[in-house]
């Protein structure tokens, strides 16, 4: 299943076009599709011109949508984005990062997704030089150029590498953090879990909006940022979770005690046991005459 997150005003945003994109999906999609897509939208609570709830009703598929304060606008898109995540289906395997002033081109796509058995997965039409920002990745020059090698993206993205990295990246760009994650995963780590599609997908408007005013300094655009550059550390930190669980598997395991004691018991020489032993001894001794 997929499921498609992301934020809509009418009010003020010429590009807006929920209609198109709604239609689209009906058109590119087989019915036998309907089942295994959702979308999640997030509403602006002082948008006078929302759509009448009537509106979604004749669609074939679950249209879920949350309304609630614009705060800062474009750049709290992070933090609706984080909350739509959580509300979506369980089941869902993959996650489609778009805008309402895109629409679908090419029928067939949603069973082509579904069918990558990958679970760590970044997808897109573009498949960036990820190699060539080894080593430079934080360097200014490089950052300009790496922050837009995808192109004009609406990331897919399977929902495992989201609920592992805890959040889109403390920016509204998913986009941009995606693929800074993947610069980093592949200078650290030599992996690259990017994987190629073919176009979809098409965007009517919506374009420069990044720029203006905001207390974010994570933020990251084609233009600027981030000004705070502990963006990066925060980022490797991600890179090193997904990491670890691609080694050791994401699923969660319940430890025995016996083998947990028996990790701890490995973690130091064997001939330092004896100390750690009587160490332990009289730490419970005391505890027990306190």
């Amino acid at each position: 299943m997929l499921s498609v997150l992301f934020c809509s005003r009418r009010k003020d945003n010429p590009d807006s076009d929920l209609p198109r994109l709604l239609d689209s999906t009906v058109e590119t999609l087989s019915p036998a599709e309907y089942a295994q897509i959702e979308f999640l939208i997030k509403l602006d609570d002082d948008d006078s011109e929302q759509l009448p709830a009537s509106f979604y009703e004749k669609y074939p598929f679950p249209i879920r949508r949350f309304t609630f304060s614009r705060a800062e606008g474009r750049h709290s898109l992070h933090h609706a984005q984080e909350y739509l995540f959580a509300q979506r289906d369980r089941r869902s395997r993959w996650c489609l990062m778009t805008a309402d002033d895109f629409y679908f081109t090419r029928k067939g796509w949603l069973s082509e997704i579904l069918a990558v058995p990958d679970e760590y997965c970044i997808m897109g039409y573009v498949r960036p030089h990820i190699e060539a920002y080894c080593g430079i990745y934080e360097q200014e020059e490089a950052i300009r150029k790496w922050v837009v090698a995808f192109g004009l993206w609406s990331p897919v993205v399977s929902s495992r590498v989201i609920e592992i990295c805890q959040n889109f990246g403390w920016q509204a760009n998913v986009d941009s953090w995606l693929m800074g994650l993947s610069v980093v995963l592949y200078d650290l780590y030599g992996v690259v879990i990017w994987r190629h599609h073919e176009p979809f997908y098409t965007r009517g408007g919506g374009y420069g909006l990044g720029d203006t005013p905001t207390y974010n300094n994570m933020e990251l655009t084609c233009q600027k940022g981030p000004f705070n550059k502990y963006w990066f550390e925060l980022v490797r930190r991600q890179a090193r979770n997904l990491y670890l669980n691609m080694q050791y598997g994401s699923d969660f395991q319940r430890v025995s005690e016996l083998t947990r004691l028996w990790r701890k018991f490995r973690q130091q020489p064997l001939s330092r046991f004896p100390s750690r032993l009587r160490r332990k001894v009289k730490q419970t001794l005391s505890n027990l005459l306190a």
